[in-house]
């Protein structure tokens, strides 16, 4: 095989992942290789050198390009039409994680949190709704690579499947204290086959001094079956037997925010609710 034939099936290879090189790119080290190869052989094997430096430049060039393959939460806040959000997530105050867990099929990746008051263009006027919000986003695909169906039709719920996800305090009963007796809610959407999912939820951050996790697991609803929770020590963990997909989140929030009097007030007035 010649050398330019060689050449040109190691760029190929180098560049078939993910992303291909620019015409003038092209061009350029095509044109190289054609002056090169009327040199002598001596100088051949310099070129050889130099082009293949240029092939696992651009390879590596590639993976770092596959490798970014998640919307940042910003990204996901201006999809959902929140701008204020979006700068939310963008300050100095979010958190990035960019945590992934494969199971059950499922690779699950928590991308960001954000919490403060009067952080999103969609508020509520609800008296029940604390101000502070706790925002988290959560992006979920196949571990196959099959797409996440981007539609509820008939046909897609099928294949699709349901995930709760939550923020769960260390000490407190999980099936009681989550995002829904916690004023949550969310907005979700599929791009590429992957599921972005941005939960909110009354402020988490009172119970920063106790533990805080996210988790994530299918189905629509709190499954005691999914988690294990001590009540002597208030640890909640995985079940690894679970039959699902199921994952746990710590949060890192900075402690000094915690509010502990405060905290026990809301989830009293929690209780009171649910009685």
């Amino acid at each position: 095989m010649k050398n330019s034939e060689h050449m040109d099936q190691l760029l190929k290879q180098a560049l078939s992942p993910a992303v291909e090189p620019s015409d003038f790119l092209n061009n350029s080290i095509l044109n190289k290789m054609k002056e090169k190869e009327s040199m002598k052989k001596s100088g051949s094997k310099k070129v050889l050198v130099f082009l293949t430096a240029a092939a696992l430049t651009l390879m590596m060039t590639a993976t770092a390009f596959a490798a970014w393959k998640f919307l940042s939460p910003k990204e996901v806040a201006l999809n959902l039409g929140d701008q204020t959000l979006a700068e939310a997530f963008d300050s100095e105050d979010a958190i990035n994680l960019n945590e992934t867990v494969v199971s059950g099929g499922y690779e699950i990746t928590l991308l960001g949190i954000v919490l403060g008051k009067g952080l999103s263009d969609f508020q509520s006027e609800s008296n029940n709704i604390l101000p502070e919000r706790t925002y988290a986003v959560v992006s979920i695909a196949r571990e196959d690579g099959t797409p996440i169906p981007d539609s509820y039709d008939a046909e897609s719920i099928k294949t699709r499947t349901d995930f709760f996800i939550s923020p769960l305090i260390k000490g407190q009963e999980p099936w009681l204290y989550n995002i829904i007796t916690m004023n949550g809610g969310y907005n979700e959407f599929v791009i590429e086959g992957r599921l972005y999912r941005l939960i909110e939820c009354d402020t988490v951050e009172l119970f920063a001094d106790r533990g805080l996790y996210l988790c994530v697991s299918t189905g629509s609803f709190y499954d005691s079956e999914a988690f294990n929770y001590d009540e002597q020590t208030g640890e909640i963990t995985l079940n690894t037997s679970y039959s699902g997909a199921n994952a746990l989140f710590s949060l890192p929030l900075d402690v000094t925010k915690a509010n502990y009097e405060e905290g026990q007030k809301y989830l009293d007035s929690l209780y009171q609710e649910e009685n």
